[in-house]
């Protein structure tokens, strides 16, 4: 796509990489978004019918999600097609599109040719990354040790599946030349996450330079919902999957039912000390963060930020990098988790009987005089279609 074909609209495609601040990034676009767009950006704020989707779409991993593929067709497709209509910045933000498969990005790209198109990757040191990983997968349903992922993911032959995957989505370089490469090099932006001290703002106004906006136009949400977890919790959470895979049946929506009640309800509470990066680790990734930035500077992609962020360093106040739960603390917070899940049950008990509650008095005023219960069929009626809070 060249740059000879952009007209007025322009696009910010955010592809990644997980962990990298995304979920703050999103949630600043998100909350402002009213904000944004009179200062000229739109940001698509429909999370499941838009970018999700779009991204279950472009990586094929919808079945994954438990979204069937009529509820995902055609995303992505709408989303370009809003950012034509829009006479300003769209930004497009996802972390899965960082698992777009090379030969699918000109596919993808297509769908905005003639726009003024800029990529954008989030960068964040190695040493913090790895953890951050390990975690994320336990929180979505893996019950593999640290010591163990570990191992496979620092393996220089990456020669487990489970190392492929991760470098799939976490190898900066590679992200950058996969999507960069059906673009002209100035127009594709790495970011990379501040250390920790930094001002909280700081990424915001990294991301915002390439967006080419007045960070001052939002404001920063509060602690988001995608927190790391302590030893504790996440000794919690590995047990509890393992539970789960037993089941015979396991609901389509039960892992972003632990994640959503299970770990935001209940596992962040834990005070325990976080997971660090062995030091014996971080030659090895420095090894990786060096021929990265080489191969950045090779391809004379824009650096919004410093390139020492992305240096991997031991982290200070962290557990052991082989950490033990204590067992009295596992299992009070196990029981903590309990006693929220039991709320939320009862909670849910409730709403689904005042819903068929609801439905027995239509059926009842169906059954009545037309004249005398219309109205009063359309409040019900309205008060019982799919997707109204409350």
């Amino acid at each position: 796509m060249s740059s000879g074909q952009a007209r007025s609209g322009r696009v910010i495609l955010h592809v990644g990489v997980p962990k990298s601040g995304t979920s703050f990034l999103q949630a600043t676009l998100r909350a402002n978004a009213d904000r944004l767009d009179a200062a000229g950006v739109h940001f698509p704020t429909e999370q499941h019918k838009g970018l999700f989707h779009a991204a279950l779409e472009l990586t094929g991993n919808h079945p994954g999600w438990g979204v069937p593929d009529k509820r995902v067709r055609g995303s992505w497709e709408r989303l370009c097609r809003r950012a034509r209509r829009y006479d300003g910045t769209t930004v497009l933000s996802n972390e899965l599109f960082s698992n777009v498969e090379a030969a699918d990005v000109p596919g993808a790209l297509k769908h905005l040719e003639g726009l003024d198109v800029h990529l954008v990757v989030t960068a964040r040191d190695l040493a913090r990354q790895l953890p951050a990983e390990w975690q994320e997968g336990v929180k979505h349903g893996r019950t593999l040790r640290y010591q163990r992922f570990l191992d496979r993911v620092s393996d220089p032959e990456r020669s487990h599946p489970h190392a492929r995957k991760f470098w799939q989505h976490q190898d900066v370089a590679d992200l950058l030349e996969r999507w960069g490469a059906h673009l002209p090099a100035d127009h594709v932006h790495l970011v990379t996450v501040p250390q920790p001290g930094a001002p909280r703002d700081l990424l915001w106004r990294r991301f915002c330079e390439v967006v080419g906006v007045d960070p001052a136009v939002a404001e920063l949400p509060g602690t988001g919902s995608n927190v790391s977890l302590g030893v504790t919790a996440v000794d919690v959470l590995r047990r509890v999957n393992g539970r789960l895979r037993r089941l015979d049946e396991r609901p389509p929506g039960l892992r972003r039912t632990v994640k959503q009640v299970l770990v935001n309800g209940a596992l962040r509470a834990d005070t325990s000390p976080r997971v660090s990066t062995p030091d014996e680790l971080l030659p090895r990734l420095q090894e990786i963060t060096d021929d990265w930035v080489r191969r950045v500077g090779e391809a004379g992609y824009r650096v919004v930020g410093d390139l020492d962020d992305l240096t991997p360093r031991s982290a200070a106040g962290a557990a052991p990098a082989r950490p033990r739960a204590q067992v009295r603390e596992s299992r009070d917070l196990a029981l903590d988790a309990v006693a929220v899940l039991t709320r939320e049950v009862a909670e849910l008990r409730e709403e689904v009987r005042q819903v068929e509650a609801l439905r027995l008095r239509v059926a009842e005023l169906e059954s009545g005089p037309v004249a005398s219960t219309t109205a009063t069929l359309r409040r019900l009626r309205t008060r019982l279609r799919p997707g109204r809070d409350g």
